[in-house]
């Protein structure tokens, strides 16, 4: 998965689903220990470790601090953390048991309450679950986590009530949590209210659009829609709501498929945490679903294993481009340039994402430099064109064109925007030259078609000839402002009726278009005048 010029638009990152994964981190507050210097240094040790999947070195650490300081209550729960992701869930509740034994602030006391009852709800023993998830809101008023887990055992339990009550408390404290609008779903659907429940699955989706789950429930209940009319299967809502449900069954399969492919991975990495196969493999299936928050996050975990890898800065890089994290993605590609100064694509995207931040002096470099490297890299050429353009800087611009089209003749794009270029420094009839050779390599260059025609009608000259390039590129591409050149060169021609339907089509498309409105004007003004 390498990178190039053209990087698809910023994606906003999405609210992620609270997930029992290798990288979730049971603490929704910050632990601080009272600990000696080197108590606190084993402490931080084992918390990186954990966070790159290290457990068996996260075990080592924390048993460190515990040897030196065995009433550490917070050491007791990070254990806990660990042994669950190792998946020794019964060492994970007596570390978490123990923390709850020993003097510690509430806000830890809290936090092993709320892991017990995760704990404890994923073994499907919901009284123990409710009993620790009710000492978790009372420890911890202030975070919606321990509610919604709370509301989510009410639900096992069938104390429905209770649960709405604990979702909407979880609500208070964050809207934008989609376990709640899945919970609550799950609610409305228990009491047929069906409509109601597509609403909270359709929240939770927005925020979680990866949680397979959700598009199940969510199908179950269109399903129950489309059936509810008895004997009126053509009813037109009853079929869309059955059509409906079908699609997100499909979308539903597609995300278990990716959820059994990355767990698949996360189980070789609790065997081999430091493999990069299977950790690329993982970032990978991430990116391929359109997953890019994970992506990043396991890219992330990479790099900081295997800091001399050059794909991994290249794949986070194009990750952090993509999501609009242009300071993110200048330090990733800059980290490919210290392990490889001769790396023309870093050099590219650093010219394109300094351009971005308008830094045009540090764009120029990069840009430069790249075309020094390669000289057939036809997207630093582009890109130093532009961020001159974006100076004024014309002459240099037609410049950087001028040296593309003599290495790359075919490129017909190139030609169109050298004569774009040209025209706007009243060089006429160059521009009529670049737009001549774009038609000449490519037959199908609407814009070339467009500008010459606009340029021959603007000057007077070769009227036969723009009314065939202007109605060519309307063949090509019949948007508005191409149906304004067409009727513009009709008007020059005088040919006005044609003009007039030919703008009222442009109007029809753009209907806030006050220059076509002016151009209609000035062509029934031209028709009213050759009445007289």
């Amino acid at each position: 998965m390498r990178w190039m010029w053209n990087c698809p638009k910023s994606v906003r990152p999405k609210n992620g689903w609270f997930v029992e994964s290798l990288f979730a981190i049971c603490f929704v507050v910050p632990l601080v220990a009272q600990q000696t210097d080197q108590g606190s240094e084993y402490y931080a040790r084992g918390t990186r470790a954990m966070q790159l999947g290290l457990y068996d070195e996260a075990v080592n650490a924390f048993q460190q601090v515990l040897q030196l300081n065995p009433q550490n209550a917070e050491a007791h729960c990070e254990l806990g953390a660990v042994y669950r992701f190792k998946e020794r869930t019964n060492d994970s509740i007596d570390m978490y048991l123990r923390a709850l034994e020993l003097p510690a602030s509430p806000q830890t006391h809290g936090v092993a309450h709320l892991c017990l009852a995760r704990i404890y709800h994923s073994q499907g023993k919901f009284v123990d679950a409710e009993k620790h998830g009710q000492h978790a809101v009372d420890l911890l008023p202030k975070i919606a986590e321990p509610f919604f887990r709370l509301a989510d055992t009410y639900v096992q339990r069938g104390k429905l009530a209770s649960a709405q009550q604990a979702y909407q408390q979880a609500l208070a404290l964050d809207v934008n949590l989609a376990p709640v609008y899945q919970g609550l779903g799950k609610i409305a659907f228990l009491q047929n209210r069906l409509e109601e429940a597509v609403q909270h699955y359709q929240k939770a989706l927005t925020l979680a659009p990866y949680h397979a789950e959700t598009y199940y429930n969510l199908a179950l209940v269109y399903r129950r829609l489309g059936r509810s009319s008895v004997g009126r299967v053509s009813n037109p809502d009853a079929l869309q709501n059955l059509t409906e449900a079908k699609n997100l069954m499909t979308s539903f399969q597609r995300l278990k498929t990716y959820n059994e492919q990355t767990n698949r991975y996360r189980r070789l990495l609790l065997e081999q945490p430091t493999a990069l196969e299977p950790r690329m493999k993982l970032a990978e299936t991430h990116f391929e679903i359109g997953n890019r928050e994970e992506a990043i996050r396991t890219y992330q975990i990479a790099t900081a294993l295997h800091p001399k890898t050059l794909p991994l800065y290249h794949n986070l890089g194009g990750l952090y481009m993509q999501t609009g994290q242009l300071t993110e993605a200048i330090a990733a590609f800059q980290q490919v340039l210290q392990l490889d100064d001769t790396d023309t694509e870093a050099y590219l995207h650093l010219g394109w994402l300094h351009a971005r931040q308008r830094k045009f002096t540090d764009a120029q470099t990069y840009l430069q430099t790249a075309i020094q490297r390669n000289k057939n890299l036809t997207p630093a050429y582009y890109g130093l064109a532009e961020v001159y353009v974006q100076q004024h800087l014309f002459a240099e611009a037609i410049a950087v064109y001028q040296q593309l089209t003599s290495i790359h003749p075919d490129d017909a794009k190139a030609w169109v925007r050298l004569g774009v270029l040209q025209l706007k420094q009243q060089q006429v009839s160059d521009a009529i030259s670049a737009f001549t050779q774009a038609i000449a390599v490519d037959e199908n260059s609407a814009d070339a078609h467009n500008n010459l025609a606009w340029l021959y009608a603007t000057q007077g000259e070769k009227l036969e000839r723009a009314v065939e390039l202007a109605e060519r590129a309307v063949a090509l591409e019949a948007n508005a402002a191409r149906l304004d050149t067409l009727a513009y060169v009709y008007y020059r021609h005088g040919a006005y009726p044609k003009a007039e339907q030919t703008i009222l089509r442009a109007i029809d498309l753009e209907p806030n278009n006050t220059a076509y409105k002016e151009r209609l004007n000035e062509i029934r003004q031209a028709m009213e005048d050759r009445k007289k």
